[in-house]
């Protein structure tokens, strides 16, 4: 009779191949990132590209339509973003001006309290923007360099995305060859539920939280218009598309505008009527928007949505935040489907999201 395995041995290969894995998901990011985003952007268009290949357009065609379309939605969106940009850059100067008010009389407040000279808080002051300015200078090469990168990997990313859409028969069968091979025939059935519904609830999420965007997009910029602070459609896309990252977004997005009517407005009453505005949409995306729209179909409590988010941060950074959530969400549809992985399961889900998935079945 074979003696079992230490369990302090198997506790370090597990241990051993989870840092194995993250590491080289770090250390390799700039390969695996680009094909992360295809395969993300590849089960978004899934639906579309099977529509058009249903009215006998060839897959190649397809798919090379489907990833212009959305090619052309995202520059469109960057190219708007940019004019806004370069709209808000023309307020830098009242900014400025309002901040240098405020900094003198935090300046005035510090020494009447605390004793502290003006000049010495100046000189304080001084010393950290110069710092500010050297690493400023350091880096302006980098913008022009981030920018070619970008070009560079978006034209990578739309050349997986296609090539994935064609292919994405040949992934499958390789999968299903593979469970044939170590498990036999009789799971094959189940092999490929697991890989529709994988496919299924990425695309469901990542379709989901683009039309919440789009439709927050809107809102944002008519309620942001409403109250009158320039530059709405800016900021009412930009917090809309923050708002992707689950949790964090939507309060980085509106704290960033309140900030910004803070600056440039004199009295109070208009940063708290934008705070009360985004604390309202905050609810209905909560409670209305998303529920109805994902339909929860990521499934995950918030515990381990977090820790997926500061994790992918860990990673891959800005990408890591957004991939690593459907990452998961794809990684619980295998376990559910896995007996000896169903506890990683019911650990990571959301029970309340699956109860209420099952009234509505019922």
């Amino acid at each position: 009779m074979q003696a079992g395995v230490n369990p302090i041995t198997r506790f370090n290969q597990v241990l051993l191949f989870v840092v194995l894995f993250f590491g080289i998901l770090h250390f390799g990011k700039p390969f695996f990132i680009p094909i992360a985003i295809g395969a993300m952007m590849a089960m978004l268009l899934v639906p579309l590209c099977r529509w058009l290949e249903q009215r006998s357009v060839p897959r190649a065609l397809a798919a090379v339509s489907c990833t212009l379309v959305a090619l052309v939605l995202l520059l469109g969106i960057g190219y708007l973003l940019i004019n806004q940009i370069i709209a808000l850059a023309k307020d830098m100067p009242l900014i400025g001006k309002k901040l240098n008010d405020m900094l003198n009389a935090a300046h005035a407040f510090i020494s009447q309290h605390f004793q502290l000279p003006v000049d010495t808080q100046k000189a304080y002051l001084q010393n950290q923007i110069d710092g500010f300015s050297n690493l400023a200078g350091k880096y302006v090469g980098d913008i022009f360099r981030s920018i070619l990168s970008f070009l560079i990997h978006l034209l990578i990313i739309t050349a997986y995305t296609v090539l994935l859409l064609i292919y994405r028969r040949r992934f499958k069968n390789f999968v299903l060859a593979l469970v044939v091979h170590y498990a036999g025939r009789t799971n094959l059935d189940e092999a490929r539920n697991v890989v529709d519904k994988t496919t299924h609830v990425a695309s469901s999420y990542l379709a989901g939280v683009s039309i919440v965007a789009l439709i927050f997009s809107v809102i944002n910029t008519v309620g942001l218009t409403i109250i009158g602070i320039e530059n709405a459609l800016f900021f009412g896309v930009m917090v809309a598309f923050i708002n992707i990252i689950p949790y964090i977004g939507s309060v980085a997005g509106s704290a960033i505008v309140v900030l910004y009517t803070l600056i440039t407005r004199d009295s109070l009453v208009t940063p708290a009527v934008v705070a009360v505005f985004f604390i309202v949409l905050q609810q209905i995306d909560s409670y209305i928007l998303t529920p109805k729209i994902t339909g929860s179909k990521i499934q995950l409590n918030a515990l381990f949505t977090i820790m997926a988010l500061l994790l992918g941060s860990l990673v891959w950074g800005v990408a890591g935040m957004v991939l690593f959530v459907p990452f998961l969400g794809a990684a619980k549809v295998v376990f559910d489907h896995v007996d000896s992985l169903k506890p990683y399961g019911g650990l990571i889900g959301d029970r309340e999201a699956q109860a209420a998935k099952k009234s509505r079945l019922v």
